[in-house]
């Protein structure tokens, strides 16, 4: 078994910062629809970051909608930042939505913490098998295969990361607090962002329908 000292030159390596993450998005824009009978219903959901508050138009209505709380589908918790991707399954006003599409910087947003938390959790996994060899739990591991811009389930990540850093603690408690959730991602949970610049609520900033 290795030896369990941490050395000082551990480094976390991370993807270079484009600018293009959590600088600049103050909201996550996403379009949905479901169907009421035979009609198709288009609703853009947006999120506010820095209010942790929904917004949502439905079809062709050009006002945006405060909405409450969002719940997850599956979690029945509220819904917060990192719980909205592609794919993502929301209880909106008591109506079982997914998130089918996601707006440009949307999809920045995801790629930039995904690309963060993913060579975290490469590099705890690739350490948890220098000292333990029994199997992870298949969850700790599972990753969605999807190729959709912004598909990323963060919240998945963060808890795969906090799991997989309790038990690298036990050999590598040093290594394993380099190794957990960026400070950014809590001080984002915590609502310390800046005020997000002001926006018109109308629906010229939807979505491009490709």
């Amino acid at each position: 078994m290795p030896a369990s000292g941490d050395e000082d030159d551990d480094e976390v390596l991370e993807p270079l910062d484009t600018g293009s993450g959590s600088e600049g998005c103050h909201c996550l824009e996403f379009d949905s629809w479901w169907n009421e009978g035979n009609t198709r219903r288009f609703v853009y959901i947006r999120y506010n970051i820095a209010e942790g508050a929904f917004q949502m138009a439905i079809d062709e209505d050009s006002n945006l909608y405060h909405v409450p709380v969002a719940y997850g589908a599956r979690s029945g918790e509220p819904a917060g930042v990192w719980d909205l991707y592609v794919g993502a399954e929301l209880d909106i006003l008591g109506r079982m939505t997914t998130l089918q599409r996601c707006s440009v910087t949307t999809a920045q947003w995801n790629k930039y913490w995904a690309d963060r938390l993913q060579a975290r959790h490469k590099r705890l996994v690739d350490e948890l098998r220098k000292y333990d060899t029994r199997k992870n739990a298949p969850w700790l591991t599972f990753q969605r295969n999807s190729t959709e811009a912004g598909s990323v389930d963060l919240r998945m990540l963060m808890g795969q990361i906090q799991s997989l850093g309790e038990q690298l603690r036990e050999y590598r408690p040093r290594l394993a607090a380099k190794l957990a959730l960026p400070k950014e991602m809590l001080d984002i949970d915590e609502a310390k962002l800046p005020p997000p610049k002001p926006q018109r609520d109308r629906k010229s900033t939807r979505l491009n329908s490709s």
